[in-house]
């Protein structure tokens, strides 16, 4: 068999052992002809259909079931081949390659059956082109409801974008107006075509918050992330207002922000009635803190009555009982001597306390607006004679706040107590120095500070009787305890504030606060 396939291959070009068609058998000139001319006339057909086959899978490129297209072409020009062969057999019998040619064929033929077969269920579910046509104008007309849904939904879109009171904009990422709505025309009273295909820069320049509006877009393209923030503006088409802005980065296909929406909200109102009720959160603080004192005021004034009357009062009822069981009148007249120096200090006292009380009772007091030089130059020539005994040097520095709207005679009382008690203790070591000094906090508020060199007090052992009546703390034969008391009752009445910082030795600092509770 092995010996057989050699000797088949090396003559398988070859027409050994085989004689011409025409020679085997009877073939008259007629029938061997036309037998020669149809097989010729099939293979040239065969090849032909094959060509044309090609072309046209050539140009289209998504035509179906390419594959099998393939095959049909093979098995086409091998069946031409073979009819080609058995024209040839006239003048040279190549039955060896006729047989190769044939075995060929039929393998070739058998895979196209069998792709055949395979695909034959998908082709039966290819649509007709009536059945193409049917759905084609199906999806048409469900392409045309789409779309007048879409412009529908486009058009009330539009209408709620630009009657919306907000401002709309989109954002190009070079920064360009790509869309703005009509309320933001309607505010500016330029037209869409003015803005689009520029830049907030070159469609307002001057604007102070231009710069900050496309800093924030530029955020927004770098991160990918929404940014809200709000502006304080006082352009003239909107007055003093506040604003809202939201920047919305919108995507592309390739996860890259392409546009931004922007939502600039008018918050005036929201913002303005958030101020007012955190105004009114801060004067009904400040009215607890008034009421809180008027309260301390009240217990602070109860003691100092009950504690202050109570001594000289109990030693009148004493000097009474005294008298009553005394029979010399020397002593009588003794113990009635020492009745009206007790009754002197309790009337002092008496005057005292209801100097308190008026002070309290006047906080509607009329203010006008006072020079602090002023005020503190009249007090000194008040003063010129202590003054100039002392040969005491007062100085002032008002340039921080030289005015304040305050009851005149407070003023002048406050001053003329405060340097008083500068001169009253000052040091025999040293001239005194006085200086008063202004300022003003973020706040508001005026402070009024008095700092002397003179003999100083033991804070930790009197700072919390320091502004206490009759209380005082140098051998002084003036000392009563009774200006700084006065001082303080006149600062807190009209919702002010005064502490002290001392130093034995070294001097006093009185810090007055006069509006920091204010209502």
């Amino acid at each position: 068999m092995g010996d057989e396939l050699v000797e088949f291959v090396k003559k398988l070009f070859t027409a050994e052992g085989f004689m011409p068609r025409w020679v085997c058998g009877v073939w008259s000139s007629t029938h061997g002809w036309m037998y020669i001319c149809a097989n010729i006339a099939i293979w040239a057909a065969y090849f032909t259909i094959p060509f044309v086959l090609f072309s046209f899978i050539q140009k289209r490129k998504n035509l179906p079931f390419r594959g099998i297209f393939v095959w049909f072409i093979l098995f086409i020009i091998f069946c031409g081949v073979t009819h080609l062969v058995d024209a040839i057999m006239f003048w040279k019998p190549l039955y060896r390659l006729n047989a190769v040619l044939l075995v060929t064929t039929a393998i070739i033929s058998w895979i196209t059956v069998v792709i055949l077969i395979k695909h034959i269920p998908k082709a039966l579910q290819l649509k007709t082109s009536t059945e193409l046509q049917e759905i084609i104008n199906q999806q048409m007309q469900e392409l045309q409801l789409a779309n007048s849904k879409l412009k529908e939904s486009e058009t009330y879109f539009k209408a709620l974008v630009n009657n919306n009171p907000d401002l709309i904009t989109r954002m190009g990422k070079d920064l360009t107006y790509q869309f703005v709505n009509e309320s933001l025309t309607t505010l500016s009273g330029s037209q869409p075509s003015f803005y689009l295909g520029k830049t907030p820069a070159q469609v307002l320049p001057t604007h102070p918050h231009t710069p900050m509006f496309e800093g924030k877009l530029r955020e927004v393209i770098e991160t990918k992330k929404m940014v809200e923030y709000e502006i304080h503006t006082t352009a003239p088409t909107v007055g003093d207002g506040y604003f809202a802005v939201e920047m919305i980065p919108l995507f592309d296909e390739k996860n890259e922000v392409e546009n931004v929406i922007t939502i600039t909200k008018n918050i005036t109102e929201a913002r303005k009635n958030a101020l007012k009720l955190e105004e009114t959160i801060a004067n009904l603080n400040k009215l607890s803190k008034r009421l809180d004192y008027k309260i301390k005021t009240l217990q602070d004034f109860a003691y100092i009555v009950s504690h202050n009357l109570r001594s000289p009062v109990g030693n009148l009822v004493s000097l009474k009982g005294l008298y009553d069981k005394e029979a010399d009148t020397n002593m009588k007249e003794f113990y009635v001597e020492k009745a009206f120096t007790v009754a002197d200090q309790l009337s002092i006292t008496v005057k005292d306390l209801s100097d308190v009380v008026n002070i309290g009772q006047n906080t509607d007091i009329a203010q006008e607006w006072l020079q602090f030089k002023t005020v503190l130059v009249t007090q000194m020539n008040a003063l010129f004679a202590e003054i100039e005994s002392s040969k005491a040097v007062v100085s002032h520095n008002f340039t921080a706040c030289e005015k304040i709207q305050y009851p005149k005679i407070y003023l002048e009382s406050i001053f003329l107590n405060l340097l008083t008690n500068a001169i009253k203790y000052s040091s025999p070591k040293r001239i005194p120095q006085i200086h008063f000094e202004t300022a003003v906090n973020e706040e508001g508020i005026i402070t009024l500070t008095c700092t002397d060199n003179g003999q100083g007090i033991d804070m930790e052992k009197h700072g919390k009787k320091l502004f206490s009546l009759h209380k005082t703390f140098h051998s002084h034969p003036d000392a009563r305890g009774v200006g700084l008391f006065i001082t303080k009752n006149q600062v807190l009445a009209l919702g002010g504030t005064i502490s002290a910082k001392s130093e034995v030795d070294k001097g006093t600092t009185f810090i007055i606060n006069f509006n920091e509770m204010q209502v």
